[in-house]
């Protein structure tokens, strides 16, 4: 039995903060993140290159992508 709950999609779309969405392209668990990203209406989508779902967060593609979504996204 899988502990997952499944946010339906007109809930998703209620998200209006900036969202960003990084997925690296060998990642077999998370999926594409455009399919997502299109839910939200300030969503970004990100494709980290050649990364599987547990080398994505140390890439450094994706931490400057971060950066520089926290910078055009201030608080």
């Amino acid at each position: 039995e899988s502990s997952r709950v499944l946010v339906p999609a007109a809930e998703l779309a209620r998200i209006s903060q900036p969202v960003l969405i990084g997925v690296g392209t060998t990642d077999d668990i998370a999926g594409a993140p455009e399919p997502l990203a299109r839910l939200m209406p300030n969503a970004e989508a990100f494709a980290i290159e050649g990364r599987d779902h547990m080398q994505s967060v140390g890439d450094r593609t994706f931490k400057a992508r971060v950066v520089e979504f926290l910078a055009a996204h201030p608080l």
